[in-house]
């Protein structure tokens, strides 16, 4: 029988993010409104919300479990909060460095992950962190007990990893995108994965091998949870929850929901299950005719899903011509979930999806050339008008958009208007291309782009877009990757603790902080200026060694704001920046792996800017056409591969730092590319071919993505000539460790050098 609406629960003002149900067949969720909430009597339209946890901070809470009459719950501000069922707070767990995306409890184990790179299993006794799991190249959106002292995670970096203690054992490779969430399914031997690549995957957990891949979602794939009968529920971006046949891949019923991205699921004892949205509301699905929700809650519900209005190129066998009428509708779909374009009598185009054995519209198509309809935004007509959810814990953004608009242009002008980071452009021009065809203006450039966002402890972004060459493949690489990214709430709570735990002699005044905090609402280039010389100079110099890393992280965001008029008009900019540079390094120790990274993004922001020119660079000759890197730049270098050598496997975020290493001599590699002078002084990246032979190893052995950028960086040295000693050692690890595994883009790298 076919899962129907049972209830619409209504209370959260934000998104709902997750839900984990009681033993008492009651429901908790967690909302980006800051609340955790409780809810009795699912399946009445009378069911009770009571607030259980208000988030002292404000900030969104997207994750939560159950345990032992505990409710956990973590989000944006790093914390874990444990509270019972009638919202007494009873403790925090302190560990995570960002926002806690996860949380998952079994065989009496607690276990959170994070945009901070690692997953904590907690000392439920003591109530701090048991084992750390570090290793992961980027945010860790999933874990898993799988028993004692085994675990499961999945990250953004595209993999899975199972975990003996603290130790990584196995790495899972498949999907081509963030890895969102896993399901581990009775027998303990397979489990599911999720991802945003829109396929579902079925493991041997012993092998290693992808047994099944399950097709269907039209775009990312958020949520799992098993139902009775050998089923299981997907919840996904394309609006709907897919229950599919767990042992013949088919999918056994779509349930398209009036909202744009269906985040989470949660099942009940009795067989129900329930979905929280982007629309704030949650809703419990039952196959129990008693608990079915009454006529006219059912036709409400319908109309909702008919009344959304949806993009034609986000369903399957699209046609823009001979759309045909509701006579297409008499004959059955080919399978569950597939869709139809009908035209109504209007001349309205329709899509149908076929679902329990019926044809069910699912909403207006918009966009498409045949119906002739435009969108009114601010008082201008446009084919498009979408809602971008681009910023958690606020309202969805309007982006209007015309088909014969250049997407680049337009995405540029959206970030700015809205004031988001420019960092963002790659990411929505993807999201314009993938919700109109990809209709451009620029069709004519010879070079295709591909893109990657990464999450770090202080949840940047970056871009990495790749620009081939004609008759290569992925050498040269002239973009740069910028840490330019923040999060004001994070960075501020951060520093208002930091600054008082510090000495009351070095402490900012209350008008201080607020004064950082103003700036960092625009940040302006006079602020940016302001926050380099007078706070981020403050606090390197003069706060404790673990309290340094605020320091840097303000610096890091400020440089890439500084226009180089207000630079030219200051040498004091310069003159701070390379003396808290030379003092952090100092300051290093070999508990400080994440100090090292944060002092590499600000070098591998400073890349590309005027201030690196200020810093680092003397003109070669008189023409000034020449140039070189001056002393201070080959001493910092040196003090890089000394400090960097300090670091073992075991230390925490030591994958992470190590590949912002790589990715430092990977910006330099394209600079060199992309400076007229240093391209035509082969010996001039001399100073940076060293440091990278003598890292090479210990840089490879780190993690695949260190290894790229650092091969990467090779080709573009090669391609200008510039590296002209024998194929170093460390290339060729690299290959015995990722390309002889099947890694493609190792693969790719060796074919490119072999015609350089």
């Amino acid at each position: 029988m076919s899962y129907k609406l049972s209830s619409t629960l209504s209370g959260h003002e934000q998104d709902v993010k997750g839900l984990v149900s009681t033993p008492a067949n009651d429901l908790v969720s967690v909302s980006r409104d800051a609340t955790t909430r409780l809810w009795a009597n699912v399946n009445t339209t009378q069911s009770d919300s009571t607030i259980i946890f208000n988030s002292p901070t404000k900030s969104f809470v997207n994750s939560v479990t159950y345990l032992n009459e505990l409710i956990a719950s973590g989000g944006q501000d790093a914390m874990i909060y444990l509270s019972d069922l009638h919202g007494d707070d009873k403790y925090q767990l302190i560990g995570h460095q960002g926002n806690v995306c996860s949380l998952s409890y079994s065989h009496g184990q607690l276990i959170s992950s994070s945009w901070d790179c690692t997953a904590i299993v907690w000392n439920l006794e003591e109530f701090v962190p048991k084992l750390i799991l570090s290793g992961h190249e980027s945010s860790v959106w999933d874990c898993k007990v799988l028993g004692e002292d085994k675990y499961l995670t999945c990250s953004a970096d595209k993999t899975i990893r199972l975990w003996q203690g603290k130790y990584e054992i196995r790495q899972f490779s498949g999907h081509s995108d963030v890895i969102r969430k896993l399901l581990i399914l009775p027998n303990g031997k397979e489990f599911l994965s999720c991802s945003n690549d829109g396929t579902i995957k079925l493991w041997d957990l012993e092998t290693g091998k992808v047994l099944k891949t399950f097709y269907g979602h039209e775009s990312f794939v958020y949520d799992l949870a098993l139902l009775p009968g050998g089923k299981f529920a997907s919840t996904g971006e394309d609006r709907t929850t897919r229950i599919w046949d767990l042992s013949s891949g088919n999918i056994v019923q779509v349930i398209t929901l009036p909202c744009i991205s269906v985040w989470c699921i949660a099942v009940f004892e009795n067989g129900d299950f329930a979905v929280g949205g982007s629309d704030n509301l949650i809703r419990v699905f039952t196959t129990d005719p008693e608990r079915i929700a009454s006529e006219e809650e059912l036709t409400h519900f319908k109309e909702s899903v008919q009344s959304s209005s949806i993009a034609e190129q986000s369903l399957d066998n699209l046609k823009k011509t001979d759309i045909p009428g509701y006579d297409a509708l008499t004959r059955p779909g080919k399978q569950e979930g597939s869709t139809i374009m009908v035209k109504n009598d209007n001349g309205t185009i329709e899509a149908h999806q076929w679902s329990g054995g019926e044809w069910v519209k699912i909403g207006d198509v918009v966009g498409s050339s045949s119906t002739g309809k435009k969108k009114e935004y601010l008082g201008k007509e446009y084919d498009y008008v979408f809602d971008v959810d681009i910023k958690d814990g606020e309202p969805p953004l309007k982006l209007p958009y015309n088909v014969n608009d250049n997407p680049y242009v337009v995405a540029e002008k959206f970030l700015a208007d809205n004031e988001l980071p420019a960092t963002y452009t790659e990411e929505v021009v993807r999201f314009l291309e993938k919700n109109t065809e990809g209709a451009s203006l620029q069709e004519s450039t010879a070079a295709t782009t591909t893109d990657e966002r990464v999450n770090d402890p202080y949840s940047d972004a970056y871009t990495r877009k790749h620009q081939q060459d004609s008759s290569l493949k992925v050498i040269p690489e002239k973009t740069y990757i910028h840490f330019g990214d923040y999060k004001k709430e994070s960075l501020i709570n951060g520093l208002k603790k930091l600054n008082l735990s510090q000495d009351a002699g070095v402490q900012f005044s209350n008008e201080q902080v607020s004064t950082i905090e103003s700036f960092l609402d625009s940040l302006t280039s006079k602020q940016a200026l302001e926050i380099i010389t007078n706070y981020s100079n403050h606090i390197i110099k003069n706060w404790s060694n673990s309290a340094k890393l605020i320091g840097f992280d303000l610096l890091r965001i400020s440089i890439p704001r500084v226009t180089t008029v207000d630079l030219l008009s200051s040498t004091e900019a310069a003159e701070t920046v390379l003396d808290v540079l030379n003092y952090g390094l100092d300051s290093i120790t070999t508990e400080s792996a994440a100090l090292l990274m944060m002092i590499l993004k600000v070098l591998n922001n400073l890349i590309g800017n005027t201030l690196f020119v200020q810093l680092y660079i003397d003109p070669s000759g008189p023409s000034g056409k020449l140039y070189e890197y001056n002393s201070f730049f080959r001493k910092l270098l040196k003090k890089l591969e000394t400090t960097t050598k300090k670091f073992t496997p075991d230390a925490k975020l030591y994958a992470t730092a190590l590949t912002t290493a790589s990715t430092l001599i990977y910006n330099l590699s394209v600079y060199q590319l992309q400076t007229t002078g240093l391209k035509n002084n082969q010996g001039s990246a001399a100073p940076v071919i060293d440091c990278m032979d003598t890292l090479g190893d210990q840089l490879v052995e780190s993690s695949s993505e260190a290894a790229y950028r650092l091969a990467i960086a090779y080709g573009n040295f090669r391609y200008v000539k510039s590296y002209t000693k024998d194929t170093p050692q460390w290339l060729a690890e690299a290959g015995n460790l990722y390309a002889i595994n099947g890694e493609q883009r190792f693969i790719d790298i060796a074919s490119d050098l072999q015609h350089l």
